[in-house]
């Protein structure tokens, strides 16, 4: 049983991961304000977050070489899979405000349970059938239909939370013996791989970034990336992964309060409310979800770590 001050630090790092994923959209608008491209960043970020994690591997002695079988998969899961959710992600945030992607995102933990659901993985209680009706409703008035028209940077925003939908049920489905750490290495090195060629083939590679903007693509790679993956494994190994689902809600919460102070984007009323809706949903989900008892949490999990009553996998972002 963990002790009270091993639960105190695994919460704070729990919230340490969760502040630091939410800061990830605000220093990519502002990377982008330097000139920096979805494509450049996105390779930068992944290549030095890979180099950076392979070093705490091998100092840590966890840094193998899977199975050829679960090798080649979690190369397709960051060539394709991973590499179309941060684009759809990134760009989103270049047509939409901060608070309504990060929002949108958010909606993939539902997503997941649907997922499951559909797969036979788990039956659908009255509670998550209630909180799935509760998020498609925060998802309606985030989308704002009943205003201006639905903008493309909605769309890509739904479509990066479908995406990564897909990428946490597949993952799932196969990842029963890597450890979370080190399939998030190998996840990295192959997204790394794809935009670099994307970028290479698309000329859209430069590198040619202000002292600024290469600040802000740091702090994506170092603080939103390899620390707080690094702090999550630590907290979620404190107190588990339903805490940590829960205590995770502070990063959409993080991106929202940061772009209303920093930017000033602004979204009506209605879109507030479906925001809390979605947030709501969230919260019930974390608590009773239990998509695939028989499977890892994710590929951020300890190996072979099981589902517990009322864990959902893929609350959390490589």
């Amino acid at each position: 049983m963990v002790g009270l001050g091993g639960a105190k630090v695994g919460v704070l790092m729990v919230l340490v991961s969760a502040v630091s994923f939410g800061f990830m959209p605000i220093f990519a608008r502002l990377a982008y304000a330097q000139g920096v491209g979805v494509d450049e960043l996105l390779f930068i970020r992944f290549l030095f977050a890979f180099l950076i994690m392979g070093v705490l591997l091998a100092a840590s002695r966890h840094l193998i070489v899977p199975r050829i079988r679960e090798l080649l998969f979690l190369i397709v899961l960051g060539a394709l899979a991973y590499f179309l959710q941060s684009t759809l992600y990134f760009t989103a945030l270049i047509y939409s405000p901060v608070a309504l992607v990060a929002l949108l995102l958010y909606t993939y933990p539902v997503l997941v349970t649907i997922g499951a659901f559909g797969l036979g993985w788990e039956k659908i209680s009255g509670r998550l059938a209630g909180a799935v009706a509760i998020a498609l409703l925060g998802l309606l008035l985030v989308a704002n239909p009943f205003g201006n028209p639905i903008g493309f940077g909605v769309f890509l925003a739904f479509g990066s939370a479908v995406t990564y939908t897909v990428y946490i049920l597949s993952g799932s489905k196969v990842l029963r013996t890597v450890r979370g750490d080190v399939a998030a290495f190998y996840v990295m090195g192959a997204a790394s791989f794809s935009f670099g060629l994307a970028g290479e083939v698309a000329g859209t590679v430069h590198l040619n970034w202000s002292l600024i903007g290469w600040f802000w693509v740091g702090m994506i790679t170092v603080l939103c990336t390899v620390i707080a993956i690094t702090a999550f494994f630590i907290g979620i190994s404190k107190i588990g992964p339903s805490r940590a689902a829960l205590i995770s809600i502070v990063e959409p919460a993080t991106s929202i309060f940061a772009s209303v102070w920093l930017f000033g984007n602004a979204l009506n009323a209605l879109q507030w409310f479906g925001g809390l809706l979605i947030l709501v949903a969230t919260v019930i989900t974390a608590l009773y979800g239990n998509p695939e008892p028989r499977l890892e949490t994710n590929l951020r999990t300890k190996q072979k770590e099981p589902l517990r009553e009322g864990e959902i996998p893929g609350l959390k972002r490589t």
